[in-house]
This record gives C-alpha cells, sequence and structure tokens, in this order.
C-alpha cells in the first residue's frame, strides 16, 4: 500500500469515526417524553390544563397527581429550561356560594392564566412525570421528577420546605405567613 492509498483509508477511517460520535451524541441529547401530572394547592377548580399548547388535563381542588399530556424535555438539564402553561379555573373559590353564579351561557365562571414557568433542576435518571404544582395567588412550579412531594428530597424542598410534602390542599391561608418566595413563576 502506498502512502497515498494509506492517507486515504485513514481519511476514511477518521470520517467513519466522526460520524459515529456524531450519532451517539445525538442519541445522547435525544429529548424525553414524560407525561405531565398536575397538582392542586390552591382553592380553585382547575378545569383544563394546557402545556406547550397541548392539552394536560385538569385538578380540582384537594387533588392531583393524574397524568394527561406528555411535554419533551432535555435529556440533559440545563439553566433556563421552561415549559409555557395555560389554564382555566373557577373564578370563585371551592365551595362558596360564589360559584352559584354563572355566565350568559350558563356556565361557571372562567378565568384564563397563561405563564412560562421555569422547570427546576432535574436528573433524566429520575424523571418519571413532569408535576405542575399550582400554588395560590395563581402561581405555578414545575417538576421534572418521580418522586412524591413528601419525599424528603424533592425539588420543591429547596423553596417550601415541608409545606407541599403535607398533601393537597388550598393553602391561601398559609401562604403570606409562610415566606414564600413568590418570582419563581413569570
Amino acid at each position: 500500500m502506498n502512502d497515498k492509498e494509506h492517507s486515504m483509508q485513514l481519511g476514511r477511517f477518521t470520517l467513519l469515526i466522526a460520524m459515529l460520535a456524531t450519532l451517539t451524541g445525538c442519541w445522547e441529547h435525544e429529548p424525553i417524553g414524560v407525561p405531565v401530572a398536575n397538582y392542586n394547592f390552591s382553592q380553585h377548580d382547575i378545569n383544563s390544563v394546557w402545556v406547550n399548547g397541548k392539552w394536560a388535563g385538569l385538578v380540582r381542588v384537594e387533588e392531583g397527581g393524574a397524568q394527561a399530556g406528555w411535554v419533551s424535555l432535555p435529556a440533559t438539564y440545563q439553566p433556563g429550561i421552561t415549559v409555557t402553561v395555560d389554564w382555566e379555573r373557577n373564578a370563585c373559590v371551592h365551595g362558596t356560594s360564589e360559584c352559584a353564579k354563572r355566565d350568559k351561557d350558563g356556565e361557571i365562571i372562567q378565568v384564563k392564566f397563561r405563564k412560562t414557568v421555569a422547570v427546576q433542576p432535574y436528573d433524566a435518571k429520575d424523571v418519571a412525570e413532569l408535576q405542575l404544582a399550582f400554588l395560590p395567588n395563581d402561581e405555578v412550579r414545575g417538576y421534572a421528577d418521580g418522586a412524591l412531594f413528601s419525599y424528603e428530597k424533592h425539588p420543591s424542598r429547596k423553596e417550601f420546605g415541608g409545606l407541599l410534602a403535607q398533601g393537597m390542599r388550598p393553602l391561601e391561608s398559609l401562604w403570606p405567613r409562610a415566606g414564600i418566595k413568590s418570582e419563581a413563576s413569570r
């Protein structure tokens, strides 16, 4: 084999290795698809939720965990990952006489919201769902995780301590006194 043939074979081998490395890199960075689970810590029934334009269920007062819809997240967490959450909730507080009021079509009066929600840091191997926590004052937090809020290492503990760990219930009476940061939802 002469130098020219050897150089061509080495070039082909190098190209093959580069292509394989590129393909392997693509596989490692494929987004992960996860279901969306809604958790209601507010005093309003939430009748429809959409994440990034896709329907993701509903969640009544003191309920949470049912999965509906899917969202794609990067396989490797990077700061700045967000999802757009749209939702409609009853204008009235659940179980009050205000809920007897109806719109012109005879339906309970709804209020619509849209927020860009930061997804808290995650490790793809721990992700089982995108957990949306609907909080007082129409705030929302997003956690890509597989653990319950009661788990001592759930990412919500960094901001809320054990407040969300005590189960789904309206937190409005605790919210102002809890010293909760409100800037995490935008």
